[in-house]
């Protein structure tokens, strides 16, 4: 079996203490890679979950906006129709 590639400095500690337990250097290789892919994913899956709950903030926060401006143009209807009454009661 070719040599396998060098790890990348930090994983370096891991592969290592696997070639010290006796574990090809291939096989260790292998592993510390798969180490380091389950964690990019664990960063990624973490990233995406904070992302939908700021996205869920930010459209809580769009609706609340919406039923405020409906609420004001509704009172200000209101408020030029009580205006237009009031003007022809004088």
């Amino acid at each position: 079996m070719p040599d396998a590639p060098p790890p990348q400095p930090d994983s370096k500690r891991l592969f290592d203490r696997l070639l010290k337990v006796g574990m090809d250097a291939g096989d260790a290789y292998t592993f510390v890679q798969e180490v380091r892919n389950m964690a990019a994913v664990n960063l990624i899956a973490r990233f995406e979950s904070k992302l939908e709950a700021q996205n869920a903030k930010i459209d809580a926060q769009n609706a609340q906006f919406a039923s405020i401006r409906w609420m004001m143009g509704i009172g200000f209807t209101l408020l030029a129709l009580l205006i237009t009454l009031l003007r022809f009661l004088d």
